[in-house]
């Protein structure tokens, strides 16, 4: 039988998550179970410090900052707070990520939004498993351009070394990290202007990276990439008078990548 991480302080965790549920419900956004684990946890004398805020390093590069809801003794448990039908493999994926990006102890995922509480422990065993990126890669099945098929290659080594659960501004950081490891030149594009007949209309608030004035990459973390957002990169295609798209999804078991001229 495995022994059970920080038994004693994660019985006592569960037994105040177990109140916050009885207590509240259900009905509630994140923030409020937030502020109720909080209470709890410190009226008990636990220490935790909610929103914990850590450096996101990518390749030795301080490549941005994420949160955790709530860092418990120092990191002897992370606690991931979700308001859901169900506890979903995301959330798990995105557990796990932070555990090895912060290297708890353990991880629990607690979910408020079902009928009665539920919550999965995530031990951390990363620590013991080689860190070394071995990486594969084969390429990009849908064209024979070596350029797109080196983007793409470029994004399956974030999509590796990162793996799942992260937002999105947390993979198009490390894509810049990458791309500038890789020797690409590129653009991160925050707005871009329209025109009409050659006339100025305004300007669009976008996330997208121009690489090598060659591609223009949108990077998400969404369950599907839907039409809406391939006829957008149709149209900043055409704005930007470029003839190459790629969108890029980081949100599941492995990454979506679709061409779009």
């Amino acid at each position: 039988m495995s022994k059970i991480i920080h038994k004693a302080l994660s019985y006592k965790v569960r037994e105040i998550l177990i109140d916050v549920y009885n207590q509240l419900g259900s009905v509630y956004p994140e923030a409020i179970y937030q502020e109720a684990i909080t209470h709890g946890l410190t009226t008990h004398g636990i220490l935790c410090t909610p929103e914990k805020p850590f450096d996101f390093i990518y390749r030795e590069i301080v490549a941005g900052t994420y949160q955790v809801d709530h860092w418990v003794e120092e990191g002897k448990i992370l606690l991931e707070i979700k308001v859901a039908p169900k506890i979903k493999p995301i959330h798990k994926a995105q557990a796990l990520s932070y555990l090895k990006l912060t290297d708890a102890d353990l991880a629990i995922v607690v979910n408020f939004g079902a009928k009665s509480l539920q919550d999965e422990r995530l031990p951390n065993f990363l620590r013991s498993q080689n860190k070394t990126v071995n990486f594969q890669w084969q390429p990009f099945s849908l064209t024979q351009d070596s350029f797109i098929n080196e983007i793409d290659k470029t994004l399956h080594q974030v999509r590796l070394r990162l793996g799942s659960g992260f937002i999105h501004r947390v993979y198009r950081q490390a894509l810049k990290v990458e791309l500038q490891y890789q020797g690409f030149n590129y653009e991160f594009l925050h707005q871009i202007p329209i025109h009409y007949c050659g006339h100025f209309v305004g300007m669009q608030d976008v996330q997208l990276i121009k690489i090598e004035n060659k591609v223009l990459l949108g990077a998400f973390a969404v369950k599907m990439i839907d039409d809406k957002m391939r006829l957008k990169m149709r149209a900043y295609l055409k704005q930007l008078s470029m003839k190459v798209g790629l969108l890029a999804n980081f949100y599941g078991k492995r990454l979506i990548m679709e061409i779009i001229q």
